[in-house]
């Protein structure tokens, strides 16, 4: 049986076999072939350019980074420079509340911390102090507290000696405005090494009196009593024994004792009102060296928690 046969139309498209091409679609294609060509080197260059300006982006980073790091630490020890250098470290401090400042330094419920605030209290109350200087905490700071008041009230200077030894007295004792003489005295306790050089000053004018008081006692002459107390110890018998055994170390390794007090204020023609802070309720509570109620001379005080660190109460 024979196969069936295609139509005419089919049978001629066969023999002519497959069309040409378009001239349209020739241009079609050839566009798309460029279009893509040129959309993938763009990628590539784009791809390029991004990588190298994140890995550039990435660099400069961690430059600033460092750097900024760098210019904290310099910056940071500039300024603590220019700090030291021109900021005025006060080594005693403006004024502060004085009940303020018993209840920030004693909290708790301790017996310590209760008696050291009836004590405070009885100081504003009693004897009303209102408020407190605080005092650089090292072995100076007795001297340092009894110094700043003699220059801040204008005391004269003692009464044996000459006007010439103590030119630096004179300035302050001539000087009658208040505010005047407290803004020397911040100019004056700002400076740590003149202040030290007045306070190596004051222990010179303590062996010159202890001096002068053996002198006096080796002709038969009547001393204080807390003078011959001094020479009846074996580490200070004589001025010098009380010189290397004691006053050397005042300022290095140790403060005033008691009767460094006496004597500083038997040297500087002041009396010296303590008020012991961990002696309240006692007899010990408030102390005067020296004890001597027939001397003219003028009064400071000073108030201490443990005799060893001194504060100046502002009436």
């Amino acid at each position: 049986m024979a196969a069936p046969r295609s139509p005419p139309r089919v049978r001629a498209r066969e023999r002519e076999g497959p069309r040409a091409p378009t001239a349209g679609s020739d241009q079609v294609h050839s566009w798309t072939l460029v279009t893509s060509q040129a959309l993938d080197t763009a990628w590539k260059v784009a791809r390029g350019s991004v990588t190298l300006a994140v890995a550039f982006l990435v660099a400069a980073l961690c430059y600033v980074r460092r750097m900024h790091s760098y210019l904290g630490r310099r910056l940071k020890w500039w300024i603590g420079y220019l700090q030291r250098k021109f900021k005025r470290n006060l080594s005693v401090e403006a004024e502060v509340d004085l009940l303020s400042y018993s209840a920030r330094e004693w909290k708790g419920e301790t017996p310590r911390a209760k008696l050291m605030r009836k004590a405070y209290e009885e100081l504003f109350w009693r004897h009303h102090i209102k408020c407190v200087r605080q005092v650089k905490r090292d072995n100076y700071d007795a001297l340092r507290s009894v110094l700043f008041q003699v220059f801040s009230q204008g005391l004269s200077f003692p009464s044996w000696m000459k006007e010439k030894d103590i030119v630096k007295w004179t300035e302050f004792s001539g000087i009658k405005d208040y505010h005047k003489r407290g803004s020397m005295c911040n100019i004056l306790f700002s400076d740590a090494i003149l202040e030290y050089k007045l306070y190596e000053a004051l222990k010179f004018i303590m062996l010159y009196q202890v001096t002068e008081v053996y002198e006096q006692m080796k002709t038969q002459k009547v001393i204080p009593s807390l003078f011959r107390l001094l020479f009846s110890r074996e580490t200070s018998s004589d001025p010098l024994s009380f010189m290397m055994n004691h006053l050397n170390s005042v300022g290095d390794t140790c403060g005033l004792e008691q009767i460094d007090m006496f004597i500083l204020g038997h040297s500087l023609e002041i009396k010296i009102k303590v008020f012991r802070l961990f002696k309240f309720n006692s007899r010990d509570f408030e102390v005067c060296y020296p004890d001597l109620p027939f001397r003219e001379w003028p009064e400071i005080s000073l108030l201490t928690e443990n005799d060893r660190h001194y504060h100046i109460p502002v009436f």
